[in-house]
């Protein structure tokens, strides 16, 4: 069996993992004492506030825990506590809901019995149910699972500050979605802590399981169609039941707002529509107020890694039926590691809106035709970023983290070396603002990432020599049914070299968002050595534009925004000038960041050089290479195939096969460049630039390029990624990273 390295090296099957390997120069003290000075002190203990919930499990009865007398804490303290049956009359009688009726019937839909009856069947599939002897038998499943499976499930001790607040108004649960484990996770954790097991939005994959569906919704979920905008019957329904949660529930209501977990790791852009249904009973005047919880759940493993990369690809994922749920019971015999669930502080949504907040037109219009304005949609939008971002920001780092950076820069490398980087990157990743799990001691350290590898020893092996490297991937037992595939038909070379450096990536990504804007400026710089102030803001706002939809970066500046820095950047040094949020602080904070680590000098008070520190340039620069070369490519062939209307299907099976192309000569290197989700991504933020116009036509959505915008993003991709070989920034980067010094 050889190495996926080498197969990917190898001149038989012409594809390479990379074209430099991993040769880094050891940190240095003073750059450590640098990165704990940055740190905050909140930062630097917060590991020490997170329990353990699952050790107490293996020296008590899990049965007695189970059984034990419950009373939890309502999140809402309301006199009208509806049954799951009342939940839906009231939701069936309400104005809304009777007024669509009668207005579907005029436009001779059916008669209102028929339409009534259609209501009934919508909120029999949708509604939830709670039974108590079903949560606590599940509840017993899971700990026997987790103390099987996993090290420890560490929750923070906020949790307990936000019990101690709980009652006066409706909450919401808002977490990160990385696997189906979630769902149930946060139901333990709330009965765990004497929490009212939440309302849980799920989607329909399950309500079709038979078995599961009725397991979930006797544990309190409730179903929601993948699409239903253009139903207007369902639309009026779902979003009326949903208000009746949070108005006459004394659960909390829990939903991902990300709308699907994310298959690569990062933080996806936030969908609001749920968010914004929630939120109506409060911006419509009818609560006080409503908190909303930002939740962060970081696993040292997924259960989905290698399905999650097949998707990544363009493979479908497996149907969810319960038969293969029971065959994936083999997961049993794998080792996770550790989760760590980040109650993150309340968001008060009444405090947030402050002066943007405007009820009282609501009270003029009757129930039936009262919807949110622009503003307040706009308002749910803003809000829903500002909890991917805040999600964002609970990341728990485990080792594993950092091992699959220093492996992305090559192929393996021996133990002592790895320690030596793992904790160069730990003293940067903490300065910049990072929670890592990961021991002080150098010898708890090398335990650490020797039980991490042991964890991921699916992916990557500790030789007897004391190398650690990439292991070959086997591929799934399932058959993959070409006719539904969402890019191009890979060849099983392709494949077979790629997803261990997919899987791999998506360990890496939930780590870019503390060095994506830095590594931006940086970029720059290396492209232009030397340069204004001025000019370094509008060259990082334009690639933060491509960029946004692919790292989740909003709050993008009006152009008065932008020329009132500029009019005011000779005393950016003042306080009274500093930024505070949005754009404006990111780039502030970057070149902070970089000014502070040595990336960046100050030639005068208007002008910046490139500095020093080649090592970092060199990570920095790294890590976004698969993403702008992916953007490059899809541009160029956008340029090609699109500039008639084409769709989406189109566009991304002609740039993954262009991709694939690159990489079997050898133009490229980095096999991430295949992942369907860089180029959906980018195509997003260029529908955004309006670089590309989405058309609906006849049912079907088109795209269309603009070619003088795409040109001009083509040239400023090619200036970060010279285009004379698309790997010249990699060779280049290659040389410095041999010779590189601190």
């Amino acid at each position: 069996m050889r190495h996926p390295s080498r197969v990917m090296q190898s001149s038989k099957d012409g594809l390479k993992h990379r074209n430099y390997q991993c040769n880094t120069v050891p940190f240095t003290k003073d750059f450590i004492k640098k990165g704990f000075d940055l740190m905050e002190p909140s930062r630097v203990s917060n590991l020490l506030d997170y329990e353990d919930i699952i050790e107490a499990r293996h020296s008590t009865s899990d049965f007695m825990f189970m059984s034990r007398r419950w009373e939890p804490v309502p999140a809402y303290n309301h006199s009208n506590n509806f049954s799951p049956t009342h939940l839906k009359d009231v939701t069936l009688s309400s104005p809304p809901v009777q007024h669509m009726i009668h207005q579907l019937s005029s436009e001779e839909e059916g008669t209102p019995e028929q339409l009534t009856m259609t209501v009934a069947a919508m909120l029999e599939e949708i509604g939830l149910n709670r039974n108590m002897v079903v949560i606590r038998w599940l509840g017993l499943a899971l700990i026997k699972i987790l103390k099987r499976t996993c090290s420890g499930l560490l929750v923070s001790g906020s949790i307990n500050r936000l019990k101690a607040k709980m009652g006066t108004n409706p909450v919401i649960f808002a977490p990160s979605h990385r696997s189906y484990a979630d769902f149930i996770l946060m139901s333990y954790i709330c009965f765990h802590y004497d929490l009212q097991i939440p309302a849980i939005a799920a989607g329909m994959d399950f309500h079709g399981m038979w078995g599961l569906g009725r397991l979930l919704r006797d544990c309190g979920a409730f179903f929601m169609r993948r699409s239903f905008s253009s139903d207007r019957l369902y639309w009026t329904v779902f979003s009326e039941y949903v208000n009746t949660l949070v108005t006459n529930n004394q659960s909390s209501l829990e939903f991902f707002i990300e709308g699907t977990r994310s298959r690569s790791g990062k933080t996806l852009w936030p969908k609001f529509g749920i968010l914004s249904m929630a939120l109506t009973p409060f911006l419509t005047g009818r609560i006080p107020d409503i908190t909303v919880v930002p939740v962060n759940i970081s696993y040292d493993r997924t259960l989905e890694e290698k399905l999650f990369s097949y998707e990544l690809l363009g493979i479908p994922k497996p149907s969810e039926t319960t038969r293969g749920l029971i065959k994936a019971k083999n997961i049993l015999q794998e080792q996770y590691g550790k989760i760590h669930v980040t109650f993150g502080q309340p968001l008060d949504v009444r405090e947030y809106c402050g002066e943007k907040l405007e009820r009282a037109s609501h009270s003029m219009v009757p129930a039936h035709m009262d919807r949110l304005n622009p503003r307040e949609t706009a308002l749910c939008s803003e809000l829903a970023h500002v909890i991917v971002a805040r999600q964002r920001d609970l990341t728990v780092l485990s080792p594993f983290n950092l091992i699959a950076i220093i492996l992305g820069l090559g192929s393996s490398l021996p133990l002592p070396k790895l320690l030596t980087e793992v904790l160069w990157l730990r003293s940067l990743l903490v300065s910049l603002g990072a929670l890592v799990d990961l021991a002080e001691s150098e010898v708890l350290v090398e335990a650490d990432i020797k039980r991490s590898i042991s964890v991921h020893s699916s992916l990557v092996a500790l030789t007897p020599c004391g190398m650690v490297q990439l292991t070959e991937v086997q591929s799934p037992d399932c058959t993959i049914d070409i006719t539904k595939v969402k890019g191009h038909n890979l060849s099983q070379q392709t494949m077979d070299a790629a997803i261990p450096v997919l899987m791999l990536q998506t360990y890496i990504n939930p780590c870019l968002h503390y060095f994506i804007n830095p590594a931006m400026v940086i970029l720059i710089l290396i492209q232009e050595q030397q340069i204004t102030r001025d000019d370094l803001l509008l060259k990082y706002l334009g690639l933060r534009r491509l960029l946004a939809h692919e790292f989740t970066l909003h709050g993008l500046w009006q152009e008065q925004e932008v020329a009132l820095w500029v009019s005011h950047s000779s005393v950016m040094s003042s306080d009274r000038m500093k930024p505070r949020s949005g754009d404006w602080a990111d780039f502030h904070n970057a070149l902070s960041q970089c000014e502070h680590l040595d990336l960046v000098k100050t030639v005068s008070p208007t002008v910046l050089r490139l500095g020093g520190h080649h090592k970092l340039r060199f990570l920095l620069c790294h890590l976004l290479y698969p993403f702008l070369v992916g953007s490059l490519i899809l541009c160029q062939v956008l340029l090609q195939v699109a500039l008639d209307p084409c769709s989406e299907q189109r566009v991304l099976q002609v740039t993954q096969q262009r991709a694939e192309q690159l990489l079997v000569s050898k133009e490229i290197s980095h096999p991430y460049i295949l992942c369907l989700e860089v180029y959906t991504c980018t195509l997003q933020s260029l529908v955004s630039l309006q670089a590309v116009h989405k058309i609906k036509r006849s049912g079907q959505v088109l795209f269309q390029g603009q070619e003088g915008k795409l040109h001009d993003i083509v040239q400023l991709l090619a200036g970060l990624v010279p285009t004379s070989s698309l790997d010249k920034l990699a060779s280049k980067l290659h040389q410095l990273h041999f010779r590189a010094k601190l």
